[in-house]
């Protein structure tokens, strides 16, 4: 490694000298844009970055939080605790450990000497890495969870001290995004050769878990029963289907997803109507009745709020998208 990378990032940042002349917390403005702290990617990627790296605030406890992205911490050396669950977590140096955006943890106090690097990708990024590393169960599937938009919290440690080629990979995607020698695509290669390393030397995978709240598995049986009922999708089935009180799922509904359960459904429904007139070449009546709508007048003035057109004029916009799909089909 780069010595001078490294000296210049120990370096203490501005927020880490306000710490230590008495401020004693961190600003949480500075990181997130909800009240719920969630840590914002836009907040901490610098323009036009699809991957990026901080050192962790040390002098302080971190409170609490989440991230809109999936992060990773490497620790370059002394150690860094995390608390997830209530669970103490003490990585070393060489340990890495990945959050999915799901997941809340915090992290206590650590000194000058504890270096903990903390990996920002952007869900771009983590998509292409996706396409290389498919056949890796272990990473894809914590992807493919982390993508998730009702996901369960998960997180991934991997005791890595003594295995030199991921100490040197490290090394390495550190030394890139640190001098931008590298564009997007060798960066996406580079992370995709780490978990495909992390594989390879499964054995250094000491510990994972998935945290599942019951407000986060309500969330998720809400999500799926819209997507597969919505034609017919009832808040009274629902709530026979999970044994919550009618009144109270629809609140409950309300604070977890921002919407009600009818208009949760109606953008289901909307959605799907659209890309049955971008995709077929079922008629506009047809497609009202098949997503769920009896009355077409409704359909077209809700069509039009949400898109800013009517369904034929749609259609007429998007004229060849299916033919195209017709072609992709494969022969019989």
């Amino acid at each position: 490694m780069d010595r001078a990378i490294i000296e210049k990032m120990a370096q203490l940042s501005d927020e880490e000298r306000q710490i230590l002349q008495g401020r004693e917390r961190i600003r949480r403005d500075d990181y997130s844009e909800t009240d719920t702290f969630i840590v914002s990617s836009g907040k901490l990627l610098g323009s036009g970055k699809q991957i990026d790296f901080r050192l962790h605030t040390r002098f302080v406890d971190f409170p609490e939080h989440g991230h809109d992205y999936m992060e990773f911490m490497y620790v370059y050396a002394g150690s860094v605790t995390h608390v997830i669950g209530g669970e103490r977590i003490e990585l070393h140096g060489g340990d890495i450990l990945f959050l999915n955006r799901h997941i809340r943890h915090s992290i206590l106090r650590a000194d000058r000497g504890d270096l903990g690097i903390n990996f920002i990708a952007s869900n771009a990024f983590l998509q292409y890495v996706f396409h290389n590393v498919e056949n890796n169960p272990v990473m894809s599937d914590f992807l493919t969870r982390n993508f998730h938009p009702h996901g369960e919290g998960e997180y991934l440690l991997f005791r890595t001290a003594d295995i030199f080629p991921i100490r040197n990979l490290m090394d390495n995607l550190i030394y890139a995004i640190a001098r931008r020698t590298a564009d997007d695509a060798i960066l996406t290669q580079l992370v995709a050769l780490l978990f495909s390393y992390l594989a390879y030397y499964r054995e250094t995978l000491k510990n994972s878990l998935r945290l599942t709240s019951p407000d986060r598995s309500l969330q998720r049986t809400v999500a799926d029963y819209v997507d597969r009922h919505y034609p017919l999708a009832q808040l009274a089935e629902l709530a026979d289907k999970t044994g919550y009180n009618y009144i109270y799922l629809s609140r409950k509904i309300r604070r977890m997803f921002g919407k009600s359960f009818q208009e949760l459904v109606q953008e289901k429904r909307l959605q799907v109507a659209e890309r049955l007139l971008r995709t077929t070449d079922l008629s506009v009546e047809e497609i009202v009745h098949t997503v769920g709508y009896e009355n077409q007048t409704h359909f077209h003035a809700l069509f039009k709020e949400r898109y800013g057109t009517t369904p034929h004029r749609y259609r007429l916009a998007h004229a060849g998208e299916a033919a195209s799909a017709e072609e992709a089909l494969p022969p019989e």
